[in-house]
């Protein structure tokens, strides 16, 4: 090659883009693939890595946000911190998501076109799922700053999950677990893929109530959905699922007792949210019943507290929004555990409820029989032995006098004073942190 057209490609820059892309291309063509259709364990840790650090990265400009428009949870006896706490942790996992799935399909739309044609399912439009996640987080934001009205909160999240069905995440079809042929849902199945995206959405919402328990238990969650994707070649699942990880993992650095920062409405709804879009994406590509029950089972600790938290609260002839401290986490602190080691016993309960429905979606017949029974049996163990179903005294929340000192000489009071009976159980998350002795005892029915 003539020496004055090598040092012109060199000074434009062709030559050095040209070596670069070819020794990425023949390096990363030699990763092997395990089978068609799955995704190589670099891509995983790849986005893993970069979540976790775009939401670390992003960890000043939530704290910065947070102070400037007191987004705070103030000590006030009832909450869990001993200390004024940031809740716009939101901000963290929402950047860390945004920004290892965008570079993810960026690099490989450019360098490694085929990633791209592996990592989707046809008929799902992943630019209008995004957008969705983007609203859930939206949605939660707001309402850690001004405190939605419960129907406008709940109005939002049907936007969100509305956006994600019209998307093509959607459950309009399982496979007839009685016979041959496909149980078809027809238009029913909007609203049904509708109620179990916001469902999942407020489970994680409402088990937020220690520190690190949401953010470690949603964690345990992913990486059990992950090697169920990877096992049933569900690449858009293992590329979102690696996401979660790893601003979860990351998260857990800053959450953990004693906690920095509080992940507030926009991001518990969002991850939760971000948990049922993934478990849908293998129910679109394998339509079978097991496919949606096993997220569930994974999800079974949340679930659990969901299910027994609305019974309990209409066994007591109260609403279902009513707050009460009967949730799993308040029921251990209450036999004396200390916030620490509560969290530590429900992450090892969610580790083994996750491992039990790999296997579940593993095996069949008497092994998947014998696995279901003992997950039923663990569930029962559990609510009769912590009294999940029991009535307990209703917890009474004073409202933070005014802070003083603002700007100005005009105090006033954070924007997490606490609401009126009567909101709806989305808001548990932050209003629900209870102090490690200041728990009030079950009453028993």
């Amino acid at each position: 090659m003539d020496a004055a057209l090598v040092g012109a490609q060199w000074y434009n820059g062709e030559l050095l883009s040209t070596v670069l892309e070819r020794c990425y291309k023949r390096c990363f063509e030699q990763l092997p693939y395990f089978c068609e259709g799955f995704l190589n364990w670099f891509w995983c840790v790849f986005i893993m890595a970069v979540a976790a650090l775009g939401c670390a990265l992003a960890m000043p400009l939530a704290m910065d946000i947070a102070r400037r428009f007191d987004v705070i949870d103030y000590p006030d006896g009832h909450r869990v911190n001993d200390k004024p706490t940031p809740r716009l942790g939101g901000i963290m996992l929402f950047a860390g998501i945004i920004i290892s799935i965008g570079l993810f399909y960026l690099i490989s739309e450019h360098f490694y076109h085929r990633l791209v044609i592996l990592s989707v399912t046809p008929g799902i439009n992943y630019y209008g799922v995004m957008l969705a996640i983007a609203v859930m987080f939206g949605v939660g934001l707001l309402d850690d700053f001004i405190n939605l009205r419960p129907l406008v909160k709940l109005l939002g999240q049907i936007v969100a999950a509305g956006i994600a069905t019209a998307s093509g995440v959607l459950l309009d079809q399982l496979l007839n677990p009685l016979g041959g042929g496909f149980i078809q849902f027809g238009l029913l199945a909007y609203p049904v893929t509708i109620f179990y995206l916001v469902a999942f959405a407020n489970i994680i919402n409402l088990i937020d109530g220690l520190d690190g328990l949401a953010a470690g238990i949603t964690a345990i969650s992913a990486v059990a959905l992950l090697v169920l994707a990877w096992s049933k070649t569900g690449l858009d699942a293992v590329v979102f699922a690696s996401a979660l990880i790893g601003v979860c993992v990351a998260f857990l650095f800053f959450n953990s007792h004693p906690a920095r920062i509080f992940m507030g409405d926009s991001g518990a709804l969002m991850i939760g949210f971000m948990l049922g879009i993934i478990s849908l994406f293998g129910v679109v590509r394998t339509p079978a019943l097991i496919s949606l029950l096993v997220p569930v089972a994974v999800a079974g600790l949340p679930v659990l507290d969901t299910l027994t938290a609305i019974i309990r609260r209409l066994r007591s002839g109260k609403s279902i929004g009513e707050r009460d401290v009967g949730h799993i986490h308040h029921r251990f602190i209450h036999y004396g555990y200390d916030q620490r080691t509560t969290v530590l016993i429900l992450y090892a309960l969610s580790a083994l409820l996750a491992v039990c429905s790999v296997l579940i979606a593993q095996y069949g017949g008497g092994v998947r029989l014998v696995l279901v029974l003992g997950l039923l049996s663990l569930a029962a163990l559990l609510v009769w032995r912590l009294g999940l179903m029991g009535s307990v005294l209703q917890h009474h929340y004073n409202k933070r006098e005014p802070h003083l000192g603002e700007a100005g000489g005009a105090g006033r009071a954070s924007s997490e004073d606490v609401r009126e009976n009567g909101n709806s159980p989305q808001t548990d998350n932050k209003d629900v942190r209870e102090n490690d002795g200041a728990a009030h005892p079950p009453e028993d029915s």
